[in-house]
């Protein structure tokens, strides 16, 4: 017999204790929490399994090491999960789960089958929907995409090959890159592209500089990358100070001039950005344009395509 609860509370009690048997049907997905700029950060993994006999679970393990390192403004937790516990796995068994629940559509729903058609499915099952589908839920930032059973190491020597593959990666990935300058032009663009590998949960390796980073050791390398990219900041401004002062005192300085972009090239640029073809680094390497900047312009184009 099937028993189907929604029930939420502490972790204890038959509907937490796990089915050890081998499921017939297993679904995975990657809970991630959506920043304000659009960073999509690995917080757990959710498996849904179902049984011969009818019975089901749902299993969703957090990543505490990527979980410990984020704010509160982006991360609030799983609904109807008590992260006070710090289990490596929470189990929800013969019954659908909180955080299921409140984004999914219910089997008594009048347009389940017309939600279901909408994104290719021909049956039920609320976490393949929940992978599916465009639809976001509103009480959070959180979404599900889905995920890979098996882990993957790549090895990459070229900067655009690096940014592709750390997008589609996933926690628990190995990325191994011939040297830093892969990772990053510069400190800043090495430390940005740290957060990132810390927030996706990938092992990072360096075969030049013998660098072999684990998730655990990002969170004390980040402050010293994230120095360094102060200092040169620091650096970069002094030097400009000075050749400043040397051409006003040489009446040479004419003021900081527009960074000038071939206007059909950024034109296309912009487009490839907002249809998610190019991301914002490349774009900002292929014109030479600082992030303010590129958005500076973007608006000015808006304003002037809609006038």
């Amino acid at each position: 017999m099937r028993i189907n609860r929604t029930m939420s509370g502490n972790d204890g009690g038959a509907y937490t204790t796990p089915i050890l048997e081998k499921p017939s049907y297993r679904n995975s997905g990657i809970i991630k929490a959506v920043t304000e700029s659009g960073e999509k950060i690995q917080v757990a993994r959710i498996d849904y399994e179902s049984f011969e006999n009818e019975e089901f679970q749902y299993i969703i393990s957090p990543f505490w090491d990527i979980i410990d390192v984020l704010s509160p403004k982006v991360f609030q937790g799983i609904p109807g999960i008590d992260m006070n516990l710090r289990l490596e796995h929470y189990y929800r068994v013969n019954y659908v789960p909180v955080f299921m629940t409140e984004r999914t559509p219910g089997e008594s729903r009048e347009d389940l089958w017309e939600l279901l058609e909408s994104v290719g499915l021909d049956y039920y099952d609320r976490l393949e929907w929940l992978i599916r589908t465009n639809l976001r839920a509103a009480i959070d930032n959180l979404i599900v995409e889905r995920a890979r059973d098996e882990r993957k190491k790549t090895s990459v020597s070229e900067r655009k090959v690096f940014r592709k593959v750390l997008e589609e990666s996933q926690y628990g990935d190995i990325i191994e890159v011939t040297d830093l300058r892969v990772v990053g032009r510069n400190s800043k663009e090495c430390t940005k592209q740290l957060n990132r590998l810390m927030h996706y949960g990938v092992h990072l390796i360096s075969r030049k500089e013998s660098v072999d980073l684990e998730v655990k050791d990002y969170k004390a390398l980040l402050p010293v990358f994230y120095r360094m990219y102060q200092m040169d900041e620091e650096n970069r401004k002094n030097e400009q100070k000075k050749g400043i002062e040397r051409a006003k005192k040489e009446g040479v300085y004419a003021g900081r001039k527009r960074k000038e972009v071939d206007e059909e090239l950024l034109t296309d640029l912009i487009g490839k950005f907002q249809n998610g073809k190019l991301e914002l680094e490349e774009v900002l390497e292929i014109t030479g344009l600082s992030r303010s900047t590129f958005y500076r312009r973007m608006k000015a184009f808006h304003e002037r395509k809609f006038e």
